[in-house]
């Protein structure tokens, strides 16, 4: 860890009153129109792979991959341009893969890398029952990455990230950001100051450091949605 921040980390699963209790809901969607709301989202990569399934009598934004002859990719949606916010509570329902060699990631990230600070706030799927909560700053002094040692289910039974729906949340506020899962406290990074509105973003992709491990066996591995909700 690095004493420029003296920052904090707790991995360890706590219980927390609901982090929106107090909060105004600032943003929010279920995806039960059966197309995307353009005046909310922004697509990244591919708009093909985008499709909606049904939930029970809801629906779920679905993020598939698109199969190509390096498999390389980053597809989803994002609120660049259409909705930033500082400080709050970030939360979805997802359903995430099952398999490695592709993840799914929920991030909250600010508007431009080359004005510091830059920071972002993630919950990464790895597959493998693997999810990581972490965070990472720039500023005038470098790149500093904050994420627990071991990445684990993030309090989830074996399995139950890709077999059914879970919220996971990140709080952001004036000193600290905490990952939620399910409502439980997971992990906690203090004593960052970051101050200019963030975006959200989510991704289903395969960089070049995941590709050996795909199986195309196992596809399709699909990432859904059920719903976003952000409070302030």
């Amino acid at each position: 860890m690095k004493p420029l921040f003296a920052f904090l980390l707790s991995t360890l699963a706590l219980g927390a009153a609901n982090p929106a209790s107090n909060m105004k809901l600032t943003f929010s969607d279920d995806f039960d129109a059966g197309k995307l709301d353009e005046a909310k989202w922004v697509v990244s990569g591919d708009p093909t792979v985008l499709s909606f399934v049904k939930v029970g009598k809801a629906s779920a934004l679905r993020i598939s991959l698109l199969k190509k002859e390096d498999m390389i990719q980053y597809n989803g949606i994002n609120t660049r341009g259409k909705f930033e916010q500082a400080r709050g509570y970030f939360e979805a329902s997802m359903r995430m893969n099952a398999y490695k060699g592709h993840g799914a990631s929920m991030v909250i990230r600010g508007k431009d890398e080359k004005v510091t600070p830059f920071a972002m706030a993630l919950w990464e799927a790895h597959g493998d029952d693997k999810m990581t909560p972490w965070f990472r700053i720039l500023d005038d002094k470098g790149q500093h990455e904050m994420r627990p040692e071991r990445p684990d289910r993030g309090a989830l039974k074996a399995g139950e990230a890709a077999k059914k729906f879970n919220t996971y949340g990140i709080l952001w506020t004036e000193k600290s950001f905490s990952w939620f899962v399910n409502g439980k406290q997971v992990h906690k990074v203090d004593r960052i100051v970051v101050d200019a509105p963030m975006s959200l973003y989510f991704s289903h992709r395969i960089g070049e450091w995941e590709r050996p491990n795909l199986n195309l066996k196992q596809l399709p591995d699909d990432v859904d949605i059920d719903w976003v909700k952000i409070w302030k």
